[in-house]
């Protein structure tokens, strides 16, 4: 193979590359635009991110003094249901919310304590709210998106104060026990039940002290005596491969594959005795895009891994196939196709597993190395990317004629 044409295929591979940036950039511009219109309306009908903060007990009335928390028993069960809408999917859940709250009067004289309970989002649905004074329920008023209970408390008594609800949210909930800042809390237990079992903590928020598998998912426990602290508890839903973003980097990150490919292809073809012209390596790369191609308009329509393999076979069929037809029965052709479904489909399928991209590529490239090492170790490639000789045409045969005699 002569470097003017290794020259042309390296500017069929630089014009294949823009081409993929050009569609990665694309799919993530509808990612985006997508995503910025659904997560609204989608907050809309299943709830918002969820942060619950504690309540705040006073004596005397709004103005009055500040009785702090002597013990708290928290309960949050989760139910997780995620919901796809287009490029995206969102991990929306029901969270059943229940706490019980102990106070004590620390004065010589029975008073008027008041209960601020500020919901997570003043515009979300509370399904059977409700606030019982020890068992007794009591009237609850409510203000811009908080429920204010008044009571009373006799001096030196503790009153346990339950209230709950249920209701849907988005992607992430939290706790805070100390409003306003870092505090002491005092006898607290949290207790998070899930149907799920691949839990994750946010940054900046507490672990739990202790897990332990509950059916289907985990039960997560806070235990504390007393702490100083002003961190939230917080849990983050587990999420699904979300369909866009893997196919923009799938698509950013194809000309790693196909650099393999025609490297792959090159050396076969000079070890096999196969010739391919630049234009061959031009279709070879149209028939690559079109995985990325197809793959970016059909994962908004029908299931990941239903469009991954239709992808997969469409491109696969579309290069061997036409291979097929420029080589015939080949022995190299079954060599190339073993190189298209390792360099474009493994390669492509190892995004499907978040953090082993990079590694999946590294062995993939020692391994590729070792076999095309021991592949052409004696092959002379003087001969092999020598300039083949002219043809020379045949020489026209001397036309004979028979000896002329002269007549007697």
């Amino acid at each position: 193979m002569s470097a003017l044409r290794l020259l042309a295929i390296g500017l069929i591979f630089v014009f294949v590359c823009v081409a993929w940036v050009v569609l990665g950039g694309a799919t993530t511009v509808r990612t985006e635009t997508a995503d910025a219109n659904l997560r609204n309306a989608v907050g809309g009908l299943y709830g918002q991110p969820q942060s619950q903060q504690a309540p705040v007990f006073t004596m005397g009335g709004k103005s009055g003094k500040r009785i702090e928390i002597s013990g708290s028993d928290i309960t949050a069960s989760f139910d997780l249901d995620q919901r796809r809408k287009g490029l995206m999917w969102y991990s929306t859940y029901h969270v059943d919310f229940a706490a019980d709250y102990r106070v004590v009067n620390p004065s010589r004289a029975a008073t008027e304590a008041e209960m601020l309970f500020t919901f997570p989002d003043p515009s979300g649905v509370y399904d059977g709210f409700a606030v019982t004074i020890d068992g007794v329920e009591v009237p609850v008023t409510y203000d811009q998106g908080a429920a204010r209970v008044r009571f009373e408390l006799a001096a030196g008594k503790t009153a346990t104060v339950h209230t709950g609800y249920v209701t849907g949210g988005l992607d992430r909930w939290e706790y805070v026990p100390a409003a306003g800042g870092a505090s002491v809390v005092r006898d607290f237990s949290l207790t998070m039940r899930t149907d799920f079992a691949n839990v994750d903590f946010p940054e900046g928020s507490v672990s739990p002290k202790s897990r332990k598998p509950a059916g289907d998912g985990l039960e997560l426990r806070w235990d504390y005596d007393s702490v100083v602290s002003g961190r939230p508890i917080a849990l983050t839903m587990p999420q699904r491969i979300q369909p866009g973003p893997l196919a923009s980097r799938v698509s950013f990150f194809a000309p790693v594959a196909l650099l393999f490919f025609f490297a792959a292809l090159v050396l076969l073809t000079a070890t096999k005795d196969v010739r391919l012209h630049p234009m061959h390596y031009g279709f070879i790369a149209a028939g690559f895009f079109a995985f990325h191609l197809l793959f970016a308009y059909l994962v908004d329509r029908i299931d990941l891994n239903v469009a991954f393999a239709i992808c997969s076979v469409v491109s696969v069929g579309l290069c061997v196939g036409y291979l097929r037809a420029v080589l015939g029965a080949n022995r190299a052709l079954i060599e190339i196709a073993i190189s298209q479904v390792v360099f474009l489909v493994l390669f492509s399928y190892s995004f499907f597993f978040e953090g082993l991209t990079g590694l999946a590529v590294a062995i993939g490239s020692v391994l590729t190395l070792a076999y095309f090492m021991a592949k052409t170790a004696r092959v002379d490639w003087e001969a092999a990317f020598a300039k083949p000789a002219p043809i020379r045409p045949d020489a026209s045969p001397a036309q004979s004629f028979p000896e002329w005699e002269a007549p007697a």
